[in-house]
């Protein structure tokens, strides 16, 4: 027990020191995190998941949620209209191609048949919250970019979730269906922004009171769980309902406005020291979301190993040129280099990818095996690409580049 407290300290200060060379240099801390995981883990195999049991899993789903919450509380609702039609055009097409890449690498390099490798190519489609949005706000992204990345990595969170669970069910029945997934996918996202939306308006008519409670700055947070919770025992995305959540506590005034259901002043403002709090509460979980992640990697298998980087190598060539097709004309050149470097995959992808072994889908291990190496590779290269970007050479090389693709 004495170990396990020495640790926890010592990672806590190694976040520190890591926040600071990621303001200095532009390396994620996220990556020096897992690759702190991977050493205590699948390197020295001092520690594994199956130690952590469920606790390991929970602590991580609590720091996606929270970093969603605030991701939501982060986004303002007039860029968020003004963006709308750019995260689609990049969400879907990233998507769909990110799915038709893997696919296709799961048939010809690791010998998947059909199905499996689509399971795979769904797995590994979408962005992670818990990576794009710490990354975008350590950045100080603004303005259209921001939300375009926040809302994609939600977005794409539920159609991995959606669309996993539909294959599995298709792999039962021996079949699929077009229409099915669409109206799955449509019904889970909208219930959820209604349950998030009247949850968050409701939380501000009670905000006044709860914060004469004890320690009453962390009654939002608690209230987001509860909303995620509720959200998935009813069937449908905690994640859109915890951001959207954060998004009406920072916008509910705005919301009132706009629709005269509520007379604004009814509605408490989520103050900074609320904003504050919640900023050291992400702190504190992300820290371990990313070491946990770390240790729960899978790196035996050297061809699976090749596979993944050729997988993580085409899925960004194919989204740099999806970010300047489809980048709106007054997004600034830099953040649309900043939104072709950034498709990492997190937790969706990683707890994911073990359901098709757990359902006996043949392949299983191989699914596993390649998803934790994009997931792996593909934080590496943004932490690589963030500062290359950001130099005056490499961005100078990406302002030459999408000066072209947006001509």
């Amino acid at each position: 027990m004495a170990s396990t407290i020495l640790a926890v300290g010592l990672f806590i200060f190694a976040a520190y020191f890591f926040k600071g060379i990621f303001t200095r240099t532009g390396v994620p801390d996220v990556l020096l995190l897992m690759l702190c995981g991977i050493l205590l883990g699948p390197v020295l195999g001092w520690v594994s998941p199956a130690q952590f049991g469920a606790a390991g899993s929970a602590l991580a789903t609590m720091a996606l949620v929270v970093i969603l919450f605030e991701g939501g509380v982060d986004l303002d609702l007039s860029s968020l209209k003004s963006s709308i039609s750019a995260t689609l055009k990049l969400t879907l097409s990233t998507f769909i191609a990110t799915v038709a890449i893997v696919t296709v690498a799961g048939v010809w390099l690791a010998g998947l048949t059909w199905m499996p490798a689509v399971m795979l190519g769904m797995i590994l489609g979408g962005t992670s919250s818990a990576v794009v949005i710490p990354l975008v706000q350590g950045l100080n992204v603004q303005g259209k970019a921001r939300t375009v990345l926040v809302l994609e990595s939600a977005i794409t969170d539920v159609l991995c979730i959606v669309g996993i669970f539909v294959l599995l069910d298709a792999a039962k029945k021996g079949g699929v269906s077009v229409a099915d997934t669409a109206l799955a996918v449509s019904e889970t996202m909208i219930v959820a922004v209604l349950i998030g939306g009247l949850a968050g308006l409701a939380w501000l008519l009670l905000l006044r009171a709860a914060r004469q409670l004890p320690h009453g700055s962390f009654a939002s947070a608690a209230m987001c769980f509860i909303v995620y919770g509720t959200t998935e025992l009813l069937g449908f995305s905690g994640a859109i309902a915890a951001l959207c959540f954060g998004l009406f506590l920072a916008n509910g005034r705005r919301f009132a406005n706009a629709t005269g259901l509520i007379r604004p002043g009814r509605l408490a403002a989520f103050s900074s020291q609320e904003q504050s709090f919640l900023q050291e509460l992400i702190f504190v979980l992300k820290t371990f979301f990313f070491v946990f992640l770390g240790i729960s990697m899978q790196l035996k298998d050297t061809q699976v190993l090749v596979i993944g980087a050729v997988i993580v190598v085409a899925v960004y060539g194919v989204r740099h040129v999806l970010a300047g097709m489809t980048s709106d004309r007054d997004i600034a050149t830099e953040h649309v280099a900043l939104t072709a470097i950034m498709v990492p995959k997190g937790l969706a992808a990683a707890v994911l990818a073990g359901l098709p072994l757990q359902q006996g889908v043949e392949g299983g291990e191989t699914i596993q095996g390649i998803a934790f190496v994009v997931v792996l590779l593909s934080i590496g290269l943004t932490a690589v690409m963030i500062p290359i970007q950001r130099s005056t050479f490499g961005g100078g090389l990406y302002r030459k580049l999408f000066r072209s693709q947006q001509t």
